[in-house]
């Protein structure tokens, strides 16, 4: 069964008319003087009866013009329109005809339109998508390599130095759940330090003011081994 957007035959009275319009004007049957599609447009909606176009005719043909209003657009500008749309077989639509004139006079021609408009908007949303998800992949890939820095950095920080540590991963947004992982594993590499309380679960700020002077005021000896502790310690393997 042929949709009706899609039909040949005349579906509604102003189809009918635009298309007997066409007609009139291309195969000769009225003389083309101002807005030759208009005219017989506007003829055929009131059935056919010749005489001057009134503004009732014009407010038949185009729903939204009011005579009664004096600021509104003029009968001539609505002559202008209805030619330019009736000639066009609805591909144009001019001001100031409302956007509905197309379907209502040329309903395949809406539906066409109507399809393209969505395929624009289809391929308009996935470039946005692809765009977005794009994005959000850049941003997963810099926090990952900021994780990694963290924790290239936190092997060479000794407890004296991991406030000053922590606040830099604060500022550069990495979670606490990551940080955590790293340091539950660096808080067992040196002595007199309570490395288990990084698997208690609390958050690191909690953390952090439970350790308090085991990390900032460790004996000077002590600090001494901490540093022996750090992976970056040159030895001459020719001893």
């Amino acid at each position: 069964m042929i949709p009706r957007h899609l039909s040949l035959v005349p579906v509604n009275p102003f189809q009918a008319a635009a298309l007997q319009a066409i007609i009139d004007v291309e195969d000769g049957r009225r003389r083309r003087g101002q807005y030759p599609y208009a005219v017989a447009l506007l003829r055929q909606l009131r059935g056919g009866e010749a005489g001057r176009i009134s503004a009732a005719d014009v407010r038949r043909a185009a729903s939204n013009y009011d005579p009664k209003d004096r600021a509104g657009e003029p009968k001539e500008r609505y002559l202008a329109a209805l030619d330019k749309l009736v000639e066009s077989r609805g591909s144009v639509c001019p001001l100031p005809l409302s956007g509905c004139a197309v379907g209502q006079y040329f309903p395949q021609t809406g539906y066409r339109l109507s399809e393209r408009q969505n395929r624009r908007w289809d391929v308009s949303y996935n470039r946005r998508e692809k765009l977005q998800e794009k994005a959000r992949q850049q941003k997963r890939r810099r926090y990952q390599t900021a994780v990694a820095q963290a924790e290239i950095e936190l092997a060479f920080v000794t407890p004296t130095a991991l406030s000053a540590w922590y606040k830099r991963q604060e500022k550069r947004g990495i979670y606490d759940d990551d940080l955590t992982e790293m340091l539950q594993g660096w808080g067992r590499r040196f002595t007199g330090l309570q490395g288990e309380t990084f698997n208690s679960g609390q958050p690191l700020w909690a953390i952090f003011d439970k350790l308090g002077g085991e990390l900032t005021e460790r004996p000077v000896a002590q600090q001494w081994l901490d540093g022996q502790m750090l992976p970056n310690k040159l030895r001459d393997v020719r001893r």
